[in-house]
């Protein structure tokens, strides 16, 4: 069977763009693998790296000739596809369209309700979409498989939830020979060398459950991790293949465990030396030792989500954060010891946000002083327990609400759905004014100048300052 999966644009002003981390979209890759090891022919079109008009997408999709379609559904870019699927469809009404992701995998009904889809794959797609795959090849109704929410006669019919995969050693590698390298690039907080890069997953899930994430969605706060020797394998792969001079970890902190993390960087060093890449950390897993062993290994980036500079909130059932300000500046002490950049991220707007804790954040960042800092609005995103907290109180209509992106306040105020008693308005103002704030000092312009290596880094970083300077 021929089978088109599809990761849909996001629209975006370029400042936006800029600053995003534009990488392999690897949850397409593996589901593209599992597919062609069942004997079926994958295409991926990654229309977020390589974007087109609408008459050249419809062709690009079309011209596969495609018997199934899959589509990623984000909830910033959910009506992309909902446009998409109802091109495909009308041009190609025998094509069983599919979508799968976060979006539609936790709002299926409402998903099928706006747009012509056949059915959504809820959860862990790989072994769901290749099951539905060979009953369409071989004729079989999909009716009642498990994983699936399928369209019929009045209404749609969801088959039991499917269990995710009990282990991923046993998944292939992403099918990486279908995308593009070279559309791919990280931003100036991340970046390194200036060559190709890749994304690379050495582990599923998260042990947590932050209330304003829905990283833990689907897996009930379990993570399934791969052989380090694998991982390091794969690594080794991509980079000869294809060139790659760079990764970033995928995982959702790459440091949940620490002694699995130090012997993947122990491999990375003994079989990679000289490759760059970054993670996500989380500060209560931070140690010296650790942080020696990644900077070793070539990790020279890594992102901390710190969230709040208030320790009440950072407890507290609104965040669910789970972290310590004490771990969040030994760890930011650390990376700075080890020579890894750092870049912290705080969000305004967490239930309980008062104008005392969101200075409390600003005071925070400008202490920590890290090479970058971002202040965000809080946006309900689907899947967490914040937006299931403001449907709750009526503050959402799960089929109309279309989330937003993080950087998407800075476009206004009108996307912003305020989970504490601060007005959007005034959400937005303070992350506008703290951005602005953190980034006008003039020893951080001077360091930051100062650390440039290239003129790519200086256009970024120039298209930086007008996303936060521009308002």
């Amino acid at each position: 069977m021929r089978v088109l999966l599809v990761h849909p644009p996001q629209p975006q002003a370029r400042a936006q763009r800029e600053l995003e981390n534009l990488m392999p979209p690897l949850n397409l890759l593996y589901l593209a693998a599992y597919l062609r090891r069942e004997g079926h022919e994958v295409k991926v079109l990654d229309l977020y790296a390589e974007p087109r008009g609408p008459a050249e997408e419809l062709s690009a999709m079309a011209g596969f000739s495609p018997e199934m379609a899959g589509f990623a559904t984000y909830p910033g870019s959910i009506d992309e596809v909902y446009r998409l699927s109802a091109a495909l469809k009308t041009a190609s009404p025998k094509t069983f369209v599919v979508l799968g992701g976060l979006y539609a995998s936790y709002l299926p009904e409402i998903a099928l309700s706006q747009c012509p889809a056949d059915a959504v794959v809820m959860g862990e797609g790989e072994a769901t979409l290749a099951e539905l795959a060979g009953r369409l090849a071989g004729g079989v109704s999909p009716a009642g498989l498990t994983g699936l929410c399928l369209r019929v006669p009045g209404g749609f019919s969801r088959g039991a939830p499917r269990p995710p995969l009990p282990g991923l050693d046993a998944l292939p590698w992403p099918a990486y020979d279908l995308i593009n390298f070279d559309a791919y690039r990280l931003p100036p907080t991340r970046a390194v060398t200036g060559g190709r890069v890749s994304s690379v997953l050495s582990a599923r899930g998260c042990n947590f459950n932050c209330s304003f994430c829905a990283h833990h969605y689907g897996y009930a706060c379990h993570v399934r991790v791969r052989r380090p020797e694998d991982v390091v394998e794969e690594m080794a792969h991509v980079a000869q293949t294809y060139g790659v001079k760079e990764f970033r970890f995928e995982d959702c902190a790459f440091t949940a465990d620490p002694s699995r993390a130090e012997k993947i960087c122990g491999l990375l060093k003994e079989r990679l030396p000289g490759l760059a890449w970054n993670c996500d950390v989380r500060a209560d897993t931070a140690s010296d030792r650790l942080f020696a062993a990644m900077r070793a290994a070539g990790c020279s980036r890594v992102f901390l989500g710190v969230e709040t500079g208030s320790p009440k909130l950072l407890g507290a059932p609104g965040a669910n954060k789970a972290i310590r300000l004490d771990q969040v500046r030994a760890a930011v002490r650390l990376a700075k010891k080890h020579g890894m950049r750092i870049n912290c991220s705080f969000v305004l707007g967490l239930p309980g946000e008062t104008r005392q804790t969101a200075r409390e954040s600003l005071d925070f960042a400008l202490e920590l002083d890290p090479d970058y800092a971002m202040f965000s609005v809080l946006m309900p995103v689907v899947g967490s327990s914040i937006f299931d907290q403001a449907v709750k109180e009526g503050k959402i209509d799960p089929a109309a609400y279309r989330g937003g992106h993080y950087l998407a306040a800075y476009s206004g105020a009108g996307r912003v759905v305020p989970m504490c008693d601060l007005p959007a308005e005034e959400l937005v103002a303070l992350m506008l004014a703290f951005n602005k704030k953190f980034c006008s000092r003039p020893a951080y312009v001077l360091r930051r100048l100062l650390a440039v290596r290239s003129a790519a880094e200086l256009r970024s970083l120039a298209w930086g300052a007008a996303h936060i300077f521009a308002r």
